[in-house]
């Protein structure tokens, strides 16, 4: 009965992506890129809430993992935020005899680590600070311990000025779900069937008390850093992806650097990592020093679709003044500015692909970013000059002349639609453009309403007999 009710997802825990490899492939993957032995940890409890009826939010989960000779010997402390970012932090512990007391003490072993904290969690906390973790070994002795868990984490600021205390401890023992019965599983639905759908409004509403009652300052989000897990996708962003992947393959193949790149993208479905060779590489010889270039956020899609020139969009965040504003990461900022500079001389002449003949679209599409009257900053890595220029006379940008390249008709409409949407978006919905999927949700059921009632009105001046309209 509980596994109807209750549910753990391997989509929900570790790297976003399919739910298909489960937790136990999923966890695997995350202590090799550790640098990790998988066979040091043979045992792994996983404490976290589960999905109710399909809806699960988890600020924190905790991983317990094990040796050989059943020690807790690592943590893993996977932490969410509202908005749909997330933290794998993986502590190796403090050094040294944890247990408390002297050999005989009863109390169970614990696990103390100190860590930097680099994700942003509450608007009331800024990014700096660090986190220090006292946990107890919920399975001591040699995992033969009744699972009862107390975990106590405490937020220090910048300049170690205690911030807050939070502690997540069991109130009774432990029940094994696969030894419940019908009506214990039924009491126990009963009792904590809320506890998940509440989280959220509770959050909402404990930070309207410090803002409005308390007057706290409020930290803006900044963008997340390359070790975080950025925000699901919209389906635009999936689409420019798509596109700029494809571009992207083009341009380092056709390309003269000798170095290979590894491009990791924020797409759930394409996280894994993929290298890429310029033709003039040796694919076999690894002594060459590998490019990274890693997307942190899908919102490096919506604002590349902004740009005319890619190499402009990369030098604006790689020459800003901190990283909170950046949706990349590249180990070679001058190579990959470099590399995206001789883009337009490796790409075929758009002359190819007049708007004319690929459809009204295009040409709508020309027609936004001929017309928009921002001014983009040009800057030179090498040299730190900052120059600014009006590009509002450029019809289409790299990524456009290559997308109306490509073979593919839902491919070119698929990206069209989406850098539409988006550019659109920025002079009639605020540059957001669900306003626009709202708008036209609403335009298509007011559209199927006169179309029915239309069709309703025209038979009966056929028949003379009147349809029967259900209005659910």
């Amino acid at each position: 009965m509980g596994g109807f009710w209750f549910s753990v997802n391997a989509d929900d825990y570790l790297e976003r992506g399919s739910n298909s490899p489960g937790l136990q492939e999923k966890l695997y993957s995350y202590l090799q890129a550790q640098g990790e032995a998988i066979d040091d940890y043979p045992y792994v409890y996983l404490v976290t809430a589960p999905r109710f009826l399909g809806y699960s939010f988890n600020p924190v989960s905790f991983w317990y993992l094990y040796d050989r000779r059943k020690d807790l010997s690592a943590m893993i402390l996977e932490v969410n935020n509202t908005f749909d970012e997330r933290r794998l932090y993986f502590l190796k512990g403090s050094h040294g005899d944890t247990k408390d007391g002297n050999a005989t003490d009863p109390l169970p072993r614990k696990f103390k680590d100190t860590w930097a904290k680099d994700f942003h969690v509450s608007p009331f906390n800024s990014r700096k600070g660090s986190y220090v973790l006292n946990a107890y070994d919920p399975f001591s002795p040699s995992l033969s311990g009744t699972g009862m868990i107390d975990n106590n984490i405490t937020l220090k600021s910048s300049k170690s000025y205690l911030k807050l205390v939070a502690r997540v401890f069991s109130t009774e023992a432990s029940s094994d779900p696969a030894t419940l019965g019908y009506w214990t599983s039924l009491r126990f639905i009963a009792a904590w069937w809320w506890v998940g759908f509440v989280t959220f409004p509770r959050i909402v509403k404990e930070a309207g008390e410090l803002f409005f009652r308390r007057k706290l300052h409020v930290w803006y989000r900044p963008e997340v850093l390359k070790d975080t897990i950025g925000r699901r996708p919209t389906n635009d962003e999936v689409n420019i992806e798509l596109t700029f992947r494809s571009f992207l393959t083009y341009v380092i193949k056709n390309s003269k650097i000798e170095q290979p790149l590894c491009y990791i993208s924020s797409i759930p479905s394409f996280s894994a990592s993929e290298t890429l060779y310029p033709e003039s590489a040796d694919s076999s010889n690894p002594s060459k020093e590998v490019i990274d270039f890693k997307i942190t956020t899908p919102l490096f899609f919506a604002r590349l679709a902004r740009y005319s020139h890619i190499s402009e969009f990369l030098s604006n965040e790689i020459l800003t003044d901190d990283d909170k504003d950046r949706t990349f990461y590249t180990s070679h900022p001058r190579v990959l500015l470099q590399l995206f500079k001789d883009s337009s001389n490796i790409l075929r002449p758009s002359s190819e692909h007049s708007p004319l003949s690929n459809g009204l679209r295009w040409r709508f599409l020309q027609w936004l970013r001929t017309n928009r009257s921002q001014k983009v900053v040009q800057s030179d890595v090498n040299k730190q000059q900052h120059t600014k220029s009006d590009i509002r006379h450029l019809s289409f940008s790299e990524l456009d002349s290559f997308a109306m390249s490509l073979e593919s008709p839902s491919g070119k409409a698929q990206y069209v639609g989406a850098t539409t949407k988006i550019l659109l978006s920025d002079i009639v919905a605020f540059g957001y453009p669900e306003i626009l999927d709202a708008v036209n949700y609403v335009l298509k059921v007011l559209a199927s309403h006169v179309v029915v009632y239309g069709m309703k009105d025209i038979w009966y001046m056929i028949t003379g007999e009147w349809i029967i309209v259900p209005l659910a």
